[in-house]
């Protein structure tokens, strides 16, 4: 029975690499250990846990093979617990290992505890640090009480660092939204020191040690950054908190493998209000260029998020209009068409709970439920639901300088983006930079470009082919505005045949 078990294990696991769509791959061993022991460990876990420990590492060599499958294991089984966290984040309520197992509920020191009695069990070296965060409710400083907690386990004598809490899911107001990630799974010391703060500086496991000081002024830097091989510039990179007398720029490495896009999005920080045309993006020579600027005197809050084009990655909620109103009798038409089964429509429609406090649906996430991960994988593809999943890897906030007003309110301060030009690797605006033109002025248009072979300006329908000048890679173009434009289009092309639109300019 147990090699029938562990060969189902195995089969499990390549086909999760198939169906990872929602989520990395967890451990099948999660999903192996007996039933009865599973049932036991959530009533009596004194006496179960150290036998579940066991039929999750058995057969497993190698200190980071058992340790990640112990973290999968937590994040599978423990939620996190939302009462807890709205009536008070650090509440004093008994969150040993025992009691996390029997309410299957936690907050971050539960996780913690969890984890480490584990690791114990399982002969592994593991602590808990207690610290603070730039998670939620984090304002800028680390006066007063710790706020988090997680864990570091001993790697063949090097500690590497684990939040097991952060990886098993978020929360949405009231609402924990399961989502396993290793994205907090064996970050290095110094990466976790861009979003944790021991209070104790022995847990930092890095030399030299980085001051409260020190920790408040750097950006907060998930996990994700450094997972998909982002990298700081050292003096151009953001602060946590900046303060700019004009447009800003700063500098970040790019991924020297993969291909990313970047999204941008400004929102001032009290109120969340997302501010159009106050970003641009640019590359060159394995560089991401990030300029901004503020229409006031406001905190704002920018968010850096990416995405590998080759991955696709659903979302993981949608609002209950859009749901009820478009994916679901979209998806009975697909039944009507015969392109789906009515097991498939079933299945879609199980995987999504409705929240009506929260307007919204949230999918169910459910690792090892292979046939309902491919019913909404093959629904969503066929509802040509966009798969792009950006994921944050940069936060920052910005706020005028003393002396400077911001660019005005109204004002668009760059041009607008087109997906196409997220991968341009080496293109500048010359003129005009400003992000609108005046209707029934005479404009110049002016691009450098190691991207595109040949530019145009499109105007209501009417392309027109920018000239090359006598400086290879730069196009120009004297344009005549037409009083009722709406849009200005640059389009770039990289074959010399087929035109894209690259960014443009509102008219005003």
């Amino acid at each position: 029975m147990e090699g029938m078990r562990r060969r189902a294990a195995a089969l499990l696991c390549a086909a999760l690499c198939m169906a990872g769509c929602f989520a990395a791959t967890m451990d099948p061993r999660v999903n192996a250990v007996p039933k009865q022991l599973m049932e036991q460990v959530f009533v009596e876990p004194e006496e179960a846990l150290p036998a579940v420990v066991a039929s999750l590492t058995s057969g497993v060599s190698g200190t980071a093979a058992k340790v990640k499958v112990l973290h999968d294991w937590i994040c599978n089984n423990i939620a996190y617990d939302t009462v807890v966290f709205t009536d008070n984040y650090m509440d004093a309520r008994d969150q040993s290992p025992a009691a996390v197992l029997k309410k299957r509920k936690a907050v971050c020191s539960g996780y913690t505890n969890l984890m480490c009695s584990m690791c114990r069990l399982a002969g592994i070296e593991a602590v808990g640090i207690s610290g603070w965060s730039k998670g939620f409710g984090y304002e800028g400083n680390v006066d007063g009480r710790m706020t988090h907690a997680w864990n570091a386990v001993n790697m063949g004598g090097r500690w590497q660092l684990i939040d097991v809490t952060w990886d098993a899911g978020h929360c949405d107001a009231d609402y924990f939204v399961k989502e396993y990630s290793t994205e907090w799974l064996y970050r290095t010391p110094r990466e976790f020191l861009y979003s944790h703060l021991p209070g104790e500086d022995e847990y930092q496991y890095y030399a030299p040690l980085v001051s409260k000081e020190q920790f408040v002024a750097e950006p907060y830097i998930p996990g994700k950054f450094f997972e998909k091989g982002f990298g700081l510039v050292k003096d151009k990179s953001p602060l946590y908190a900046n303060s700019i007398d004009g447009t800003a720029r700063y500098e970040l490495a790019l991924p020297s493998k993969g291909n990313y896009s970047v999204y941008p999005r400004l929102l001032e920080k009290s109120h969340r209000e997302p501010v159009d045309n106050a970003t641009w993006l640019s590359r060159s020579s394995g560089r991401l260029y990030v300029d901004v600027d503020v229409p006031d005197a406001r905190v704002y809050r920018l968010r850096l998020s990416a995405w590998e084009r080759s991955s696709a990655r659903y979302q993981n909620y949608f609002s209950v209009e859009e749901f009820e109103g478009d994916f679901l009798p979209r998806a009975a038409a697909l039944l009507a068409g015969k392109k789906i089964s009515q097991q498939d429509l079933d299945l879609f429609r199980e995987s999504y709970e409705k929240v009506g406090r929260l307007g919204r649906y949230y999918y169910l996430e459910d690792l090892f439920a292979l046939s309902r991960i491919r019913a909404v994988e093959r629904i969503l593809k066929l509802l040509d639901c966009s798969p792009d999943r950006y994921e944050e890897i940069l936060a920052f906030d910005v706020q005028a300088a003393d002396g400077y007003a911001g660019y005005g309110e109204g004002v668009y301060r760059f041009p607008s983006q087109y997906r196409d030009f997220e991968s341009a690797r080496s293109t500048r605006i010359v003129q005009p930079q400003g992000g609108s033109v005046r209707a029934g002025s005479t404009e110049t248009f002016c691009v450098e470009t190691k991207d595109f072979v040949s530019c145009a300006i499109y105007i209501d329908g009417n392309v027109t082919m920018m000239n090359k000048t006598g400086t290879p890679g730069i196009f120009e173009l004297e344009v005549a505005v037409p009083d009722d434009a709406q849009l200005v289009e640059v389009m770039g092309s990289r074959d010399g045949r087929t035109l894209y639109g690259q960014w443009y300019y509102k008219v005003e």
